[in-house]
């Protein structure tokens, strides 16, 4: 009888330290989540910011003193470049989704809109700026820069049609650290 009350004290010691084991595996899983979604944020506020400097503006904005950039939502990515923006003289942020006031010259626009219909409402409304936005759905609605994942890393991902007519052009810098839109090859 001693033998058998030594494995069953066995057997329910596995299980506990299974439990445990599983339990602390899925809270390490949700906290590296949860991580890399900030560190997403982060990095997709610091390209927006990155790529006014890598776009040769040419004739399309009167000053070149100050970037504009704008944004159509209050997302972790805009509150981020906010942040950003805010501790840099030559840049200025925008608000655009609850205002019809017209900002000076936006630079960068980032969307969260996926629609063809919204996309091409911003490109009307911002004829001089990169149309940034999230995913391949945003390339496919006309945007001409999107976040995409890629080897487990944020890249931007850059359909050149969709900035052909453009009054500025993407420098080398940019275009080398890019994914360029597999339907823009064809």
């Amino acid at each position: 009888m001693p033998l058998s009350w030594q494995h069953l004290y066995q057997h329910y010691k596995a299980r506990a330290f299974t439990l445990w084991l599983s339990a602390l595996l899925a809270f390490s899983i949700s906290t590296c989540a949860l991580a890399s979604d900030i560190q997403d944020d982060d990095l997709k506020a610091v390209y927006l910011f990155r790529f006014a400097l890598l776009v040769d503006w040419k004739s399309s904005h009167q000053s070149l003193s100050q970037y504009h950039f704008c944004v159509d939502a209050d997302n972790g990515v805009s509150q981020k470049l906010k942040a950003i923006i805010q501790q840099k003289p030559q840049a200025v942020f925008h608000q655009i989704q609850n205002t019809q006031i017209q900002p000076p010259g936006c630079h960068i626009v980032y969307s969260t809109a996926d629609q063809a219909d919204q996309v091409s409402a911003l490109k009307a409304r911002f004829p001089d700026a990169l149309l940034v936005g999230d995913g391949r759905r945003f390339i496919r609605s006309g945007g001409m820069m999107a976040f995409v994942r890629m080897n487990n890393r944020i890249k931007p991902l850059i359909n050149r049609s969709h900035l052909a007519g453009a009054p500025f052009s993407l420098r080398s810098q940019l275009l080398s650290i890019a994914v360029i839109d597999e339907e823009d090859k064809a």
